[in-house]
């Protein structure tokens, strides 16, 4: 008799699989379905970590997929790749949703069954040298806002003596409030002294400065202001010494790099900015246009903060994701309807615990405060009327998330006429509009009174 084929039967997308239940103490390893004969548990130092990828080359294992653990998988993706396995690792909620006793074997072989039948999703994996220069960048990223910290410290300690270097100042942290505090540090309390280091362009009048930093001292004050701004001076330093050090990772990895052709120099085009005291002393913008192709710094808004970020969170991976709309559902720009019964239940945007997202939502909100006109503040002004500030943040967070696609995927360079729309783009808009509503309401030309007897013409 014949035998029939199974056509309810899920077809293999993947042969050769291993699925790996990731643990802190130890990594549990399935080849296949049965939990004595395929299922091994390995540790997780380095020498257990190569044994186990020498045990899936002896089971002739190409593809692995694992669960996302808060970084207790990227030593083990690392010897894998280097091993030349195809590693996948997707998010732990992508494994879930299926009721089965819940053991570390089982999640093993769970994690397998999945992936060979093509159901796990990937997360997204930077290049290799975005990977490298990540952790310093969020560690730079950690000692700004230390050190802004210890300066919120000196603040409070000199308004418990009844000295407002807030009041004077708008930014403690700029180059008069820096000066009159290394001033006190230095045993300077006479607040004439320290009114004078005050720059002129302060709105305060002289008189007003000086009462303001007239106050009641105390040795305890005085060894917390210093303190304060010894760990500040020591963070500066730290921070300085991380940008030489990124500083040298660029010039390494862009070595031997032409640079290209679109544009000869970066610097043509670009809409110099105000850089602030914690901007990366580095020339982020030269390196990022030899690496990409194309200068997205002449994106308004768009300076080295952000693409120091960029570079450290996506880098040269933009095509790993197949359209600007993937893109921007990744950083968390688009809505993640859930409908059921006809009804929207949710439209909660996706999570995305890269600092990626909050980068191009301050960008947008440099865009909205900008006074030169440009096509993306006038794109936020816009939404910022009809919908309010917060949703047009998000929604030019958006359209700066495409146009960075369409530069990095196309190489052609920033071009404000092709976010301008002409008037007759507009008019048709309009009149497709119209048409719609008057069909909907059953709306005719009569009853709009576009048609009268010619004799009362």
């Amino acid at each position: 008799m014949k035998k029939q084929d199974n056509y309810l039967a899920m077809p293999i997308v993947h042969q050769q699989v291993a699925g790996i239940d990731i643990g802190s103490q130890f990594h549990v390893v399935a080849v296949g379905d049965d939990p004595k004969e395929h299922v091994k548990q390995f540790g997780v130092s380095t020498k257990e970590l190569f044994r186990l990828a020498q045990w899936l080359t002896e089971h002739e294992v190409k593809h692995v997929a694992m669960e996302a653990t808060g970084g207790y998988e990227k030593p083990l993706v690392n010897v894998l790749q280097e091993s030349g396995f195809d590693v996948l690792v997707t998010a732990g909620a992508n494994t879930k949703n299926y009721r089965r006793f819940k053991s570390d074997t089982s999640d093993a072989i769970h994690i397998r069954t999945l992936h060979s039948l093509g159901l796990l999703p990937p997360i997204f994996l930077p290049d290799e040298f975005s990977t490298l220069i990540r952790p310093l960048v969020r560690l730079r990223r950690t000692l700004v806002e230390d050190a802004a910290d210890y300066i919120r410290r000196i603040q409070k300690a000199l308004r418990a003596g009844n000295i407002r270097l807030d009041a004077v100042l708008t930014d403690t942290n700029s180059v008069s409030g820096l000066r009159v505090i290394a001033a006190i540090c230095q045993g300077q309390e006479d607040p004439v002294e320290l009114a004078g280091l005050v720059d002129s362009g302060c709105k305060k009048k002289p008189v007003e400065i000086i009462e303001l930093l007239r106050g009641n001292w105390n040795g305890a004050m005085r060894f917390e202001v210093r303190s304060n701004y010894r760990l500040y001076l020591n963070l500066q330093n730290e921070i300085t010494e991380l940008d030489k050090e990124l500083d040298r990772h660029f010039t390494d990895h862009t070595n031997g790099l032409e640079q290209p052709k679109a544009v000869a120099d970066p610097t043509v085009g670009r809409v110099k900015l105000r850089q602030s005291r914690n901007t990366p002393r580095l020339p982020i913008e030269q390196y990022a246009h030899k690496l990409l192709g194309v200068d997205l710094s002449n994106i308004p808004g768009f300076g080295r903060d952000a693409l120091l970020t960029f570079m450290a969170e996506v880098g040269e991976s933009i095509r790993k994701f197949h359209s600007a709309k993937a893109f921007a559902k990744w950083l968390g720009f688009t809505p993640n309807n859930k409908a059921s019964g006809g009804k929207v239940l949710s439209k909660k945007t996706l999570k995305n615990k890269s600092t990626l997202p909050n980068t191009f939502r301050m960008v947008a909100n440099s865009l909205g405060n900008m006074k030169k006109p440009n096509p993306l503040t006038a794109f936020f002004q816009k939404i910022a009327y009809k919908a309010g500030r917060i949703k047009a943040i998000t929604a030019t967070a958006r359209k700066l998330a495409v146009v960075v696609y369409k530069m990095l995927t196309t190489k052609e360079a920033y071009d404000p006429g092709k976010l301008v729309r002409d008037g007759e783009q507009v008019r048709q808009q309009q009149i497709r509009q119209m048409k719609k509503k008057l069909l909907k309401f059953g709306i005719t030309g009569a009853d709009l009174g576009l048609f009268t007897n010619l004799g009362e013409a």
